[in-house]
């Protein structure tokens, strides 16, 4: 069993902390990225073949993915407003 919603943060992560120098090459940050977007995202867990394919069609959503992207843009901006890593 997967949550293959963590596979789309994943994928999505490099586009969105490369606007944040400050924090790109920490990997606490992106922790702390990745951790606040799947708390706030619904996650999507895959345990077939089956499961997969619908969810990777679903990836396809436009509005799908702006709500990930969206999500991972608040998250970067709290890390980046109070990071840990200092």
């Amino acid at each position: 069993m997967k949550n293959y919603m963590e596979v789309l943060v994943d994928q999505h992560l490099p586009f969105v902390i490369s606007k944040y120098s400050h924090i790109k090459d920490c990997e606490v940050c992106k922790n702390d990225i990745r951790a606040t977007a799947l708390n706030n995202l619904k996650p999507y867990y895959v345990n077939s073949d089956r499961g997969l394919i619908f969810t990777k069609l679903k990836d396809l959503d436009y509005q799908f993915n702006s709500d990930i992207i969206r999500e991972l843009v608040q998250a970067a901006e709290k890390v980046s407003n109070s990071p840990r890593c200092h």
